[in-house]
């Protein structure tokens, strides 16, 4: 039987402590690079993804011990992680198989889709059965972000930095969707209750849904997170709700002060 692992990046957070298959699973690092003195505007750190060669370094020590790597980044329109590693995958593919998907995604919906694969790899399926377990799941991964410093989408490249400027001088809080991989202007909404009522209405939409996931940024620990907990809790009894505090690779490329919600529609297992 062939030895599967799955390979994702440090942006990624896992809902359960341990699962089957957590052997499986590495992390390439993004790196945070401290921003020079005196560049006005700049963040206090900048995001950089694993290159070509930081793949391909994990792809030939990997290679050595398994026969095949499934490769899951988070959402290409946020960082070049995926590119790289499908250009790593092409000149690297002496020792095992390597395949690259784009997660659409990231933080807890990367990390639900990393240990799907992984549970798939350890009860022994293929590479092939490991990825499309991982490609029908994306559909059925939703994502919002409240993203209240533009500034750091102006520094991905997803705004001006006049329009980031002028967007926090309103003081509103802006929510996006994640769709297709893209993050999609949603609403604005003014006071965190009214963020948690935009939460709970997109829940609604769900009639079953399978998990939910609540990031929060590093600036949020007073966060009053217990009405939507038990709004869960009251309305989708059968629902795993989970909470977590975002790394610091999703902080420094969302903003300390951002709020994320995932909803998983519905059990892996029970996907086509």
């Amino acid at each position: 039987m062939a030895r599967i692992c799955i390979l994702t990046d440090s942006t990624a957070q896992f809902t359960r402590p341990d699962f089957p298959g957590r052997d499986r699973i590495y992390l390439v690092p993004f790196r945070l690079q401290a921003a020079s003195q005196g560049q006005e505007g700049r963040l206090p750190h900048t995001l950089i993804p694993p290159g070509v060669h930081d793949f391909a370094r994990f792809f030939d020590e990997l290679g050595r011990e398994y026969d095949a790597i499934l490769v899951i980044t988070l959402a290409a329109s946020l960082s070049a992680a995926a590119d790289h590693a499908r250009q790593a995958a092409s000149r690297c593919s002496k020792y095992a198989e390597i395949e690259v998907i784009d997660s659409h995604t990231t933080a807890a919906g990367l990390g639900i889709l990393a240990q799907a694969a992984a549970e798939a790899a350890a009860a022994g399926a293929t590479l092939r059965q490991v990825e499309m377990r991982v490609r029908s799941a994306i559909p059925h991964l939703y994502m919002l972000i409240c993203i209240p410093e533009l500034i750091y989408l102006a520094e991905a490249g997803h705004l001006t930095p006049a329009q980031a400027t002028v967007g926090e001088m309103l003081g509103l809080l802006p929510i996006f969707s994640l769709e297709d991989g893209r993050l999609m202007p949603m609403q604005k909404v003014r006071t965190q209750r009214h963020l948690f009522e935009s939460f709970q209405e997109f829940i609604n939409e769900f009639e079953h849904p399978y998990h939910i996931a609540l990031m929060r940024g590093v600036n949020h620990d007073t966060l009053r997170t217990r009405p939507l907990r038990e709004y869960v809790q009251e309305c989708f009894p059968e629902t795993l709700f989970s909470e977590h505090n975002m790394n610091a690779h999703l902080a420094a490329l969302l903003g300390p002060q951002s709020i994320g919600l995932v909803v998983v529609e519905k059990p892996f297992e029970r996907l086509p």
